[in-house]
Formats: structure tokens, C-alpha cells, sequence
């Protein structure tokens, strides 16, 4: 029975450190998606960062990343980089423990085709 008692509580950390890994893993695909949303939106030279802002907490609901976006002032042809950071916390308590959180980033690069004659509506207005 002891052995029981040793074997189950290593097996138990480990399935819920797979949980975990799963959960930051699938975090980390949302923020990969809110940043070529954000990114998305940005190509149009017309709309603002508040509704590049918005893109990107739609794309990632709940989590409140912080959005990174440059450069301020959008031009024909260059480049916009967008990048989410959000700051993953283990949901398991043992595993928390072990590793207290971990930084998660996605950047987009996107080239900045043209402008609209009105900004596109942001989904979070």
C-alpha cells in the first residue's frame, strides 16, 4: 500500500503538470491569433491603436494581455509589428509551486496595404 501512496502522488503531479502544459499551450495559441488579429486590423493605415487594442482583447478574451504596437504612425507599404505579452499562471497549486509563472509573447509583422475612408468598427465598442 505504500507504494500505492508514492506512485500516485508522482503520477498525479505529473498529470497535472500535462493540464498545465496544455493550458499554456493553448494560451499561447490565443495570443498568437490576437496578434495577427491585432495586426489584421493595423494594416489599415486609418484605424487608430485603441482599435488595434480591441482586435486583440476580442481575440484573446479574458486574459487582458498587454499590446505592444509600432511603429505609432502607420505608412503606405512599411511594416506594423504588434505583439501580445500575457504572464501565464500555473492553475494547479503544486505545480504553481514549481514554477510561478511563465512570460508568454507573440509578435505579428504585417505590411500595411492601404487605407480605408473610415476606420473599421472595433468589435469592443
Amino acid at each position: 500500500m505504500l507504494e500505492f501512496a508514492l506512485v500516485l502522488s508522482v503520477l498525479m503531479l505529473l498529470v497535472m503538470g500535462l493540464f498545465d502544459l496544455g493550458y499554456a499551450v493553448f494560451i499561447n495559441n490565443m495570443l498568437s491569433e490576437a496578434a495577427r488579429e491585432g495586426a489584421r486590423a493595423g494594416i489599415i493605415s486609418a484605424n487608430s491603436d485603441a482599435a488595434i487594442r480591441c482586435r486583440v482583447d476580442a481575440a484573446a478574451p479574458g486574459l487582458n494581455p498587454q499590446v505592444t504596437i509600432a511603429p505609432a504612425t502607420r505608412t503606405f507599404n512599411n511594416p506594423i509589428t504588434v505583439t501580445v505579452t500575457y504572464l501565464y499562471h500555473p492553475m494547479t497549486p503544486i505545480v504553481g509551486n514549481i514554477a510561478s509563472s511563465l512570460p508568454l509573447s507573440s509578435t505579428s509583422v504585417m505590411i500595411v496595404e492601404g487605407a480605408q475612408s473610415s476606420p473599421m468598427p472595433a468589435p469592443c465598442n
